[in-house]
């Protein structure tokens, strides 16, 4: 197993060899590994993300995300008709071929990728299994909906909780940096894209996998608003923590591409006829124009 070169996430120090844990002769923080997954969250770190991360756990249990079956993980990003997010993973698994055809095929047989924001690490399984190098950041770590649930596949990467705005890797590792449905959590969207294009060796891509994306803040800020309704009527919340904007917009990402002079390109994600109806009628009833979703690429 592909093991990347770590840095200290705080100061960026090299952390040079390590075994059960590694210790920063910069800053004096030392970083252990436990149940699997090396721990790169500092203390103040997890403290000031566990209100998101409660509220987070909430939303995603209310939907249907947070399963208890090990066959469930294993074939994502494919779920049943019956699942209550069915039509989300079919445009996901649509994103999913979109990396493989647009990214993955023109590279070598077997590439470096960085998996940010992978949640169950799902996409760090399957590119694993296409014999890729993946290695999965996440935050959160538990086993229903983090990356305690790579304990159910068969395939064997590094784990590493971690905050993607404090990327614990030495430069130029990855030939593919993917936000896998993450980035619209990002405070600074521009920032996270400058940590991530730090990661990547010459040549290599930054990707953008389904976050919500439209052509203007207003409608953006239309759905957070709305879906801050829906949480808390659904799930009694009382207080909506927000994590970034909850959005990206394709103007702000042409800037940033623009500033890491890297030439964007997107391809987007359809989904099937049923959930594209439902979104034009959403729209009227809404007011506001529907997210896109797709494959936003960088090189």
């Amino acid at each position: 197993m592909w093991t990347p070169k770590f840095a200290c996430p705080e100061c960026a120090a090299d952390l040079g060899p390590r075994g059960e844990a590694c210790w920063c002769t910069r800053c004096g923080r030392q970083f252990e590994y436990r149940d699997g997954m090396w721990r790169f969250l500092t203390p103040a770190r997890v403290a000031a993300l566990e209100p998101f991360l409660a509220q987070y756990r909430v939303v995603r249990a209310g939907d249907g995300h947070r399963q208890a079956l090990p066959e469930y993980y294993c074939t994502l990003p494919s779920v049943g008709e019956d699942h209550p997010q069915a039509g989300e993973w079919r445009v996901r698994r649509e994103t999913y071929h979109h990396l493989l055809r647009h990214v993955l095929a023109e590279a070598p047989q077997s590439v470096h990728v960085l998996d940010v924001g992978a949640g169950s690490a799902w996409l760090s399984h399957r590119l694993a299994e296409l014999g890729h190098h993946t290695v999965a950041v996440d935050v959160l770590d538990d086993e229903a909906d983090g990356l305690g649930a790579a304990r159910y596949y068969a395939s064997q990467f590094p784990i590493v909780q971690a905050d993607f705005n404090a990327l614990p890797f030495l430069p130029h590792q990855f030939d593919v940096v993917v936000f896998n449905g993450s980035l619209h959590y990002a405070h600074d969207v521009a920032d996270a894209l400058g940590r991530a294009r730090e990661m990547l060796a010459p040549g290599g891509a930054l990707v953008v996998m389904d976050s919500p994306m439209f052509h203007s803040d207003g409608d953006g800020q239309a759905m957070t608003a709305q879906q801050a309704r829906r949480f808390q009527f659904e799930y009694g919340l009382a207080t909506i923590v927000p994590a970034g904007a909850g959005y990206l917009t394709f103007p702000s990402l042409e800037t940033a591409a623009r500033t890491l002079q890297m030439q964007p390109a997107y391809v987007p994600s359809r989904g099937p006829l049923a959930w594209r109806m439902k979104r034009r009628l959403s729209r009227l009833r809404l007011g506001r124009a529907p997210a896109a979703f797709g494959l936003w690429i960088a090189r």
